[in-house]
């Protein structure tokens, strides 16, 4: 089922706007039983709210390779202040730097980061419907 108002194409196997959808089961959801079926590639485009652990991170490599996904990535906002240019790996409604509220949010899109506000219009409204995952236990 494709939500109302989506007129773009995405890669994902789940709905992007479905926060209810743990993390760690999207690894399966793009895994053995779809990507073999899948001639032209998926990539699991992973989007999580912060920055993860290294011991989380490490977790979730194991549990893409008990899945079978291949080939993955996170999508974490990062807050970009447009007075001072300081990058906050956090998503924060002022810059921690300069105390500007001026600020934009930037997240990775086709191999790059990128700054949300540049991206085309439909993906705009796409990025802004977004669900972003955590995981329990976010000890940096």
């Amino acid at each position: 089922m494709v939500p109302e108002g989506r007129n773009l194409y995405n890669s994902y196997f789940y709905i992007v706007e479905d926060p209810s959808i743990d993390p760690v089961k999207k690894f399966y959801y793009q895994g053995f039983g779809f990507a073999s079926e899948c001639d032209g590639g998926v990539a699991l485009h992973n989007n999580l709210d912060e920055h993860l652990s290294k011991q989380q991170y490490r977790m979730l490599m194991d549990v893409a390779v008990k899945a079978g996904c291949n080939y993955f990535t996170y999508n974490i906002p990062n807050t970009v202040c447009r007075e001072c240019g300081h990058i906050s790996k956090h998503r924060l409604d002022h810059c921690e730097a300069c105390g500007s509220e001026n600020v934009t949010y930037a997240t990775r899109i086709i191999g790059y980061l990128k700054l949300i506000d540049h991206f085309s219009e439909p993906r705009q409204i796409e990025a802004a419907r977004r669900a972003y995952g955590r995981l329990d236990g976010n000890d940096d």
